[in-house]
């Protein structure tokens, strides 16, 4: 470790951090563009203009490595001079539409412009234009806007480097420079999207979430991508019960900065609710079913599996969060007599993430939570094969694509009575003789375990429409005509009561940091002004004198 002393304040930092990095330790803003931490150093946008003692010359933060002793003067006038000259430089082509961007609200030339910038422009010219290149898709869903783009290579160096897929490229010379991809390449990788995270201002954004919500009026909710067994930490961006987009939250142990498009474009699904009532049909009638009250519904759960206990079958999912699933395996256990219940995933095409801990880490479950529903209790199976029971109880609709399969339904119809848990209307649910309306990932709470093992928290987002329940409250409902379960328990009293007997959840506390996937020695909001996301509230970016390595300090 070395000691740098920081206008004044000396701080602890990792014999391979930069001077910038220091700055940010030291509690002092020093204002970039081209740095992040996971991409090299370039020095490109030279915003970051610091004086060191004993280097006559003004220098770019950044590209300074710290050795022990080291003075840097981060506040001086030449230094703050400094930095208004480039901003001054960096506007003189920038378009003046900040208003009308889709980047306002989390840009960083717009935050650097205010707080270290001059008030005033010094020229009058028509600014530079890139006819052709702008507001023009490079790919399946990211789109430039050369006009706004200040060459910082960011999005360059994250295909390069993260992806290693190198789409990304500058052309043309001087005053003409643009990025763009090489010649009949399209911006198409598996985490393309990133690129747009990166970029500090409006020249790439997504496709998909452009234009549809000012950033600054949206609330976020800490959660899991549920789209594979990686489980990326994200943030559900929301409004009004409407779920904007996903964006990855920094967890350097699982998903870093980044996040696949797959899941990230799984965000419009949460929207969907096809069932906002229970429905029932009479039990061996042809009829439609009818919508319902809960109590009326349950009711008929329980009356339908107290027929012939002994041929009931439970078939659980790993879209269920832990908790869900041990109620689920606890009730079939302890009250229901019909032993554990079933869960199956699906095995799709391999997806994949970066950190700085494991490089690449790969999942091919379809699904988020394999691993906790096992340690609940479940028992995985390779396939569910056709059966005749009385009642057939599944606790997610869309616990695999075969729900769709008309055919693979008929399998599970042949039992007397088919009750399933939804949100979406497919082949199963058709099928099905009582539906029970659930919540989707934006309404749950409660722990997913990962590829690695790693147990990691979800919180609620939007609470769900007045009659639909989560999984977790309908167990605890059924669950309590059997006196199993007290319907008041939150999903972390449940966290708490199964801690004892599901392997690796023993020693963790629901409020640790080890739940939301940063280690205890990260703070996770330094990690969110790279990317201008908000911070996480009650956080203190710099209550930490000292660094770890191998991460660093954005």
């Amino acid at each position: 470790m070395a000691k740098v002393t920081v206008d004044g304040r000396v701080v602890e930092v990792p014999n391979d951090a930069n001077a910038l990095e220091a700055c940010r330790a030291a509690g002092v803003d020093v204002p970039h563009f081209c740095y992040h931490p996971r991409l090299s150093i370039v020095g490109q946008c030279r915003m970051c203009m610091v004086e060191v003692e004993g280097v006559p010359k003004i220098q770019a933060s950044c590209t300074v490595p710290v050795r022990d002793g080291m003075v840097i003067k981060a506040s001086t006038e030449k230094a703050l001079a400094a930095r208004n000259a480039t901003m001054e430089f960096l506007l003189i082509n920038h378009p003046l539409d900040c208003p009308i961007c889709d980047q306002a609200g989390e840009c960083k030339l717009q935050d650097n412009a205010f707080a270290a910038g001059l008030p005033v422009s010094r020229t009058s010219e028509p600014r530079r234009q890139f006819p052709g290149y702008d507001r023009t898709p490079i790919g399946p869903h990211v789109i430039a806007d050369m006009t706004r783009c200040i060459q910082c290579t960011r999005c360059i160096r994250f295909c390069e480097e993260i992806t290693e897929t190198g789409e990304l490229t500058f052309i043309e010379r001087g005053g003409h420079t643009i990025v763009w991809t090489h010649e009949g390449k399209a911006l198409d990788n598996d985490l393309s999207a990133c690129a747009a995270d990166v970029c500090p201002v409006g020249a790439l954004t997504t496709r998909d979430f452009r234009f549809r919500k000012r950033v600054w009026w949206l609330d976020k909710t800490r959660s899991v991508c549920d789209g594979c067994e990686i489980g990326c930490n994200i943030s559900i961006e929301h409004r009004d019960r409407i779920v904007y987009r996903f964006l990855p939250r920094v967890a350097p142990a699982v998903n870093d900065f980044w996040m696949c498009d797959y899941g990230r474009f799984r965000s419009e699904e949460l929207n969907r609710q096809d069932f906002l009532k229970p429905e029932i049909r009479v039990a061996g009638g042809d009829a439609e079913r009818r919508q319902t009250n809960w109590g009326e519904a349950l009711d008929a759960v329980k009356a339908a599996i107290e027929k012939d206990p002994s041929k009931v079958r439970v078939i659980g999912s790993a879209f269920l969060t832990t908790e869900e699933a041990w109620l689920l395996a606890a009730l079939c256990k302890d009250s229901l007599k019909v032993g554990s219940p079933e869960f199956t995933v699906d095995i799709g095409p391999k997806r994949r993430i970066r950190n700085k801990v494991d490089g690449w880490i790969y999942g091919s479950e379809a699904a988020p939570n394999s691993r906790g529903c096992e340690a609940a209790g479940l028992t995985r199976t390779s396939s569910l094969s056709s059966s005749s029971p009385a009642v057939l109880y599944i606790s997610d609709a869309s616990f695999s694509e075969k729900c769709k399969d008309p055919a693979f339904v008929a399998g599970l119809r042949q039992a007397s009575v088919l009750i399933v848990h939804a949100r979406t209307r497919n082949a199963l649910t058709d099928a099905a003789d009582i539906v029970l309306p659930v919540a989707p990932l934006s309404g749950k709470e409660g722990t997913f375990v990962n590829a690695k093992g790693l147990v990691q928290r979800i919180d609620t987002a939007i609470v769900s429409p007045p009659v639909v329940r989560t999984d977790l409250e309908v167990l605890l409902n059924l669950g309590a005509r059997w006196n199993a379960f007290d319907t008041q328990w939150t999903a972390r009293d449940v966290f708490e009561k199964m801690q004892a007997s599901v392997a690796g959840y023993a020693g963790l506390a629901w409020d640790s940091d080890a739940l939301v996937g940063n280690p205890p020695s990260i703070s996770p909001a330094a990690a969110y002004d790279v990317l201008g996301l908000e911070r996480d509230p009650g956080v203190e970016v710099f209550s930490r004198p000292s660094v770890t390595a191998p991460d660093r300090l954005p």
